[in-house]
């Protein structure tokens, strides 16, 4: 089969053209909807617009394959190779892309809601303003990846790795992101309301002005990481890493610090009202006695400090 024929908005729903060589083929505005293309090779194809709606492309490569602002809702991706390929303001609705590798694709502004991407390598791919809300990404691969300003409410990231990924002004309000990597990461401005969040790696992550209000942040790793003048309200944050992080003006009303390791944390400015701090580790942190001025006695019971930090704390008075 000519892969250089000029098949632009052909009608070919439900066309059987499997392990065909369709490379550098214009398929711009084609229909493509229901048609088998399974390990079709359409390396350099133009699929701009194309409607590929509910079809087969497992283990097709599509690398760097133009497909911006093609319609692949309910696409069958599976292994599909799409490295470097422009998927930009693509329609990817509840796409199947387990485990597909999408390394360095552009899917600025793409619709991936309800998406399967379990897996799938994404390192370096362009998710900015994309739509990832309720989409499964389960154990993918975001390392270094652009997701600012994407939404990813109600997202499954359990276990994914997204270190030194960029979700600053992204969306994640009911996100489950239990145990994801975000080492050195850049979540500032964010919006990770009532997420899961618990056994995350966040150390050096930067959530400066955050929003992490009833966020499930428990046994997380947040050491040395900047949470300046996030909100922490209601937060749970029992048994977390807490070593060494800023946390200058950061906002933690009625947050639940119960176990957690806050040595050498910088507290200046925080505001702890009715935040509980049971057994947890005060030990040298940086703050006065205006920032704990608002905490129940009752709520310090057994913690672990030094005599020189309790004294600048104004907790002289305190058995612990």
């Amino acid at each position: 089969m000519s892969a250089s024929l000029c098949w632009s908005g052909a009608y070919l729903c439900g066309a059987y053209l499997r392990k065909a060589n369709l490379s550098g083929a214009n398929l711009s505005g084609a229909n493509l909807s229901k048609a088998v293309l399974i390990g079709v090779n359409l390396i350099g194809a133009n699929l701009r617009g194309a409607s590929m709606r509910s079809s087969d492309l497992r283990t097709t490569d599509l690398c760097g394959v133009n497909l911006s602002g093609a319609d692949l809702s309910r696409a069958d991706l599976v292994e599909a190779d799409l490295i470097s390929a422009d998927l930009s303001k693509a329609d990817l609705v509840g796409a199947d892309l387990s485990p597909a590798n999408l390394s360095g694709a552009n899917l600025n502004g793409a619709d991936l809601s309800e998406a399967n991407l379990e897996k799938a390598i994404l390192n370096g791919a362009d998710l900015s303003r994309a739509d990832l809300s309720r989409a499964r990404l389960v154990g993918a691969n975001l390392s270094s990846a652009n997701l600012s300003k994407a939404n990813l409410g109600e997202a499954n990231l359990t276990l994914a790795n997204a270190s030194k990924a960029n979700l600053s002004g992204v969306y994640a309000y009911g996100a489950n992101m239990r145990g994801v990597n975000l080492v050195e990461a850049n979540l500032s401005q964010g919006n990770f309301s009532e997420a899961n969040l618990v056994r995350a790696y966040l150390f050096r992550t930067y959530l400066n002005k955050a929003n992490l209000s009833k966020t499930n942040l428990s046994m997380a790793n947040l050491l040395r990481s900047d949470l300046s003048e996030a909100n922490l309200g209601k937060a749970n944050l029992t048994q977390a890493n807490l070593s060494q992080t800023n946390l200058k003006g950061t906002y933690l009303r009625a947050a639940n610090c119960r176990q957690a390791v806050l040595l050498e944390a910088d507290l200046e400015g925080a505001i702890l009202t009715n935040a509980i701090f049971i057994g947890a580790n005060l030990q040298r942190v940086q703050a006065g006695s205006r920032e704990f001025l608002d905490i129940d006695v009752s709520a310090l019971q057994g913690v672990i400090i030094d005599a020189a930090t309790a004294q600048r704390l104004g907790m002289g008075t305190l058995t612990i």
